[in-house]
Parts: structure tokens; C-alpha cells; sequence
């Protein structure tokens, strides 16, 4: 009869179920190939030393979300078109400035 490894009563390291299969949480005495791969697997597991691909663009798009909100928050009060435009006349020098608009000016 095979023996299953489990480390906890309710599950098998392969998956498989039944109730008449054998269980150890020794290593030593486990005879199911599957249970040793996953039992080996698990402890030769390397250590990642770079993040993955997700876990990048997880972080990108974390910064342009936080970016976003900052500009947002930075951002001016909307004027009309026409309200920029006579704020852009009026910052300009003189009196010599084009187009005059709907009332007359002195002198151009």
C-alpha cells in the first residue's frame, strides 16, 4: 500500500482523496512519487532575488496613479476659452494687441 504525506489532516501533498489512504507527516516513510516531488519541490524553492513582471507593473502603475493625483490636485481652476483669452490680452504689454473683440479700442 502506498503511504501519502500530509501535513495537515485533511490534505495529501498529491491531491488525491479517499478515505482509505494511508497518511505520514514523516518524510521518510512516504512511497508516493508525487507526494516526495511535492515535499522536494517545496523545500528547494528558490529565493527570487528579482521581482516579477506583475509585481512591476503593479508598482508602474501604482507611481502614475499616485502621479495622477498629485497633478490633479495641483491643477488650476478651469476658465472658459474666452476667460483665458482676455486674461492672455491682459498680460500682454501695451495696448496694441489683436483681435479687439466686440467693443472699440482706443487705438491700435
Amino acid at each position: 500500500m502506498v503511504i501519502h504525506y500530509s501535513a495537515s489532516p485533511e490534505t495529501i501533498a498529491c491531491g488525491r482523496t479517499g478515505a482509505s489512504l494511508e497518511t505520514t507527516q514523516d518524510v521518510a516513510e512516504v512511497s508516493c512519487k508525487l507526494c516526495l516531488r511535492s515535499v522536494e519541490k517545496e523545500a528547494s524553492e528558490p529565493v527570487r532575488k528579482t521581482p516579477t513582471l506583475a509585481e512591476l507593473r503593479a508598482a508602474a502603475k501604482a507611481a502614475k496613479a499616485t502621479a495622477a493625483a498629485e497633478a490633479e490636485a495641483k491643477a488650476t481652476p478651469t476658465l472658459s476659452p474666452r476667460a483665458e483669452w482676455q486674461q492672455r490680452l491682459q498680460q500682454m504689454p501695451g495696448r496694441n494687441r489683436l483681435p479687439r473683440g466686440i467693443a472699440k479700442q482706443a487705438f491700435i
